[in-house]
């Protein structure tokens, strides 16, 4: 295919070359995957993106040098891990990890990636340097004391303590590898707006809160995509989105409640899905609020919500309980005898008593748009609140920014466990030091910390377990939020799609996970 130079430097061509374009074009049978959306990350940088609604987008424009291999967990059970852009890993040291990058993943903008590509991605600057502001890099891999290139598809990750779970850490979120020429020619405001990767589609537009076209990456090392372009199109009501569906605007839609899937499975051309993600909502406490101080009262507030039934009305008989911010696919650091906060409201009056609760007012703040069965959650929460006398207040805000503003007792997050180990989502991260629970001042532990900077670096499994163990204890203790139910995603798509959604809230449309019947 002629370059755009070439075609450039030789315009009498043009006229003779624009037919043989449009016929390619034409010939391209391909399907547009037309999806309807709750909403949009307002920007495309992987790191900034990471949420419910951006790691649908970014998952298929970057690769990682490590994947998780979501459809054999599936068939299999257990964490299983698979090379990708990198074919090998190996730990040369306690402290030293090896990548050998694959020779022919092509970026979007036509050059092969290098290891010059792998270090951009883990500049310290960037992801793990003292000055990055950005949790989300942090998490995974602020332990790196140095990213090296050890000739073009080689690199070098040296950590300052020793990594149980580095391999995971690369399969997961943070490490999707950008274009360095990219970055250096466009900075940061080039990697918000039409960043380069080497994923299976690429970014042809992006309208915040409105829409995000990606084109096929044809020279994709994977496969050519199955298809020729993905449509992203916000559509904030999920009556709105299934009528869509419906219509035959657009061929899958997310985000929907369990009530509106039901009767799709006698439908002939659409289907309803019900996903299990690795995924959790809790309520957090503002502990330094008057009547939260006390440990008393956040462990009577847990004990007053009976999880199970709330579960089980708001994502029907489907619904498993979390006991603990923990996940079956922690292996042998999962407890499964851990009971946690049982619904005891006769427990909850007396520790009321106990910490002198008289019946004050707390205020709750969500923004009930943004988490599905948020409100529908709270307002059951509320009435058994104040079953046991508790009395509370509803306020709500348009957006998550908001609701950490001043004046609230208790505010929504959700828990994503990045992967399935203690330090891939849940206490170990999402209520750590460096998080906003506590970045926010909304927390200040007694021993929590110390229990997890010591999991961090421990290696041996029963030490790993032991140290898991305490912290879930501690938790316990100061009882900073109330775990309500892990999440399930609703959604629904046109039969001729075969396609699985995987635990976590990435789309993944590569040629392995995609067809059209």
């Amino acid at each position: 295919m002629p370059t755009r130079r070439a075609i450039l430097a030789a315009p009498l061509a043009l006229p003779a070359l624009l037919p043989r374009i449009a016929g390619a074009q034409a010939a391209d049978t391909r399907p547009v995957l037309r999806i309807a959306v709750q909403a949009l990350p307002p920007t495309l940088e992987p790191l900034e993106a990471i949420s419910n609604v951006g790691l649908r987008v970014t998952g298929n424009v970057f690769d990682t040098l490590w994947r998780r291999d979501f459809a054999a967990e599936a068939r299999e059970g257990g964490q299983r891990l698979a090379p990708f852009l990198a074919t090998s890993l190996e730990q040369r040291d306690p402290l030293t990890w090896v990548a050998t990058l694959r020779p022919d993943a092509r970026l979007h903008d036509g050059g092969l990636m290098t290891s010059a590509d792998v270090l951009s991605t883990f500049s310290a600057e960037r992801m793990w340097g003292p000055q990055v502001q950005t949790f989300e890099g942090r998490v995974n891999f602020g332990h790196l004391a140095g990213v090296d290139a050890d000739g073009p598809h080689r690199v070098v990750f040296r950590t300052r303590t020793p990594d149980a779970v580095m391999p995971q850490r690369l399969a997961a979120y943070g490490g999707w590898i950008h274009s360095a020429a990219a970055y250096a020619e466009s900075g940061l405001q080039g990697l918000r707006a039409r960043p380069i990767g080497t994923g299976p589609y690429r970014v042809a537009s992006f309208q915040r809160d409105q829409r995000v076209v990606l084109d096929s990456h044809d020279e994709y090392w994977g496969g050519r995509p199955p298809a020729r372009q993905v449509v992203f199109t916000v559509v904030p009501e999920a009556s709105s989105r299934l009528a869509g569906l419906r219509a035959g605007d657009y061929d899958l839609v997310t985000n929907l409640l369990p009530e509106q899937i039901e009767g799709l499975d006698r439908n002939p051309t659409i289907e309803g899905v019900d996903v299990a993600l690795d995924f959790a909502h809790i309520l957090y406490y503002d502990t330094r609020r008057p009547f939260l101080r006390d440990a008393r009262v956040r462990r009577a507030l847990n004990h007053a919500v009976d999880t199970d039934s709330l579960g089980r009305s708001l994502w029907g008989p489907a619904f498993k309980p979390m006991r603990a911010l923990q996940i079956p696919a922690f292996g042998d650091l999962y407890d499964a005898n851990r009971r946690g906060f049982a619904f005891d409201p006769d427990l909850s009056r007396r520790l009321l008593r106990e910490a002198g609760y008289r019946g004050e007012e707390l205020t709750i703040r969500i923004a009930p748009g943004y988490y599905l069965q948020m409100l529908q959650a709270v307002q059951v929460i509320q009435q058994m609140w104040l079953a046991v006398g508790v009395n509370t207040k509803l306020e709500t805000r348009e957006n998550l920014s908001l609701l950490t503003q001043p004046g609230a007792d208790i505010r929504p997050t959700s828990i994503a466990f990045r992967f399935p180990d203690p330090l891939g989502g849940g206490l170990a991260v999402h209520l750590s030091r460096e998080y906003s629970l506590q970045q926010g001042g909304f927390w200040q532990p007694v021993r929590f910390n110390d229990i997890v900077d010591a999991l961090r670096v421990a290696t041996d499994p029963a030490e790993r377990r032991r140290l898991f163990l305490a912290l879930m204890d501690e938790f316990e203790a100061e009882a900073p939020a109330l775990i309500l139910y892990p999440v399930r995603e609703y959604f629904a798509k046109r039969r001729s799609i075969r396609w699985s959604h995987p635990p976590l809230y990435f789309m993944d449309f590569r040629a392995s996970q995609l067809s059209f019947a």
